[in-house]
């Protein structure tokens, strides 16, 4: 794939990016410079308190909806993949698309099964592996326990991928985040014939 291949293809909803450290603008650089993401930070939510973890999903969801968004693609790295996890579940309208960039989560966690099962939207999971003693079984679980889910490996690649192979980052997240669109574009039309 090169980066020629998706100049036409530019996705339409805006592409956030959920970072529970002190300077979001700055770990997501890359992709707010290249893919005009809009990084948003946001303390991280206690797993191991579903009520705290549903609280930290309505206050991140109303956060990015007074950013005037009505549909996003969501993009988590490392510990905040959970709370994005959870906001997907949650809130299956916002969440156009999920992107989780070398996830660490809690597969202890209460519910923690059963939140991966509720994601409707399309999941792209992107594991850094630097050598061969990197363990990525966990990410493949997270994309395996989503209906939607996709597991992709940046051979080579240091963690973070998201900024250590920005550029072959960035175009898996484009060109999943266009397909996620059209497969939205696609749902849309059936839905209202079966409400109808």
């Amino acid at each position: 794939m090169t980066r020629n291949e998706w100049d036409d293809d530019t996705p339409a909803h805006a592409l956030v990016c959920l970072h529970a450290g002190p300077d979001p603008a700055r770990w997501f650089a890359d992709q707010v410079e290249t893919l005009g993401a809009i990084a948003h930070r946001s303390r991280a939510p206690a797993a191991a308190d579903p009520e705290h973890v549903d609280a930290w999903a309505d206050e991140v969801a109303s956060a990015v909806t007074a950013l005037g968004h009505e549909h996003v693609h969501l993009l988590a790295t490392g510990a905040t993949a959970y709370g994005a996890i959870a906001l997907a579940a949650r809130y299956p309208a916002l969440v156009t698309s999920l992107v989780l960039g070398d996830p660490e989560a809690d597969p202890d966690a209460p519910g923690y099964g059963e939140l991966l099962a509720q994601v409707a939207a399309p999941t792209l999971v992107i594991a850094s592996v630097p050598d061969e003693r990197v363990d990525i079984a966990h990410a493949q679980r997270i994309a395996g326990g989503i209906d939607n889910g996709v597991f992709v490996v940046l051979d080579g690649a240091a963690i973070p991928a998201h900024r250590e192979r920005a550029a072959s980052f960035n175009e898996w997240v484009t060109a999943f985040t266009v397909i996620a669109e059209g497969l939205d574009a696609m749902a849309s039309p059936q839905q209202e014939k079966t409400n109808a």
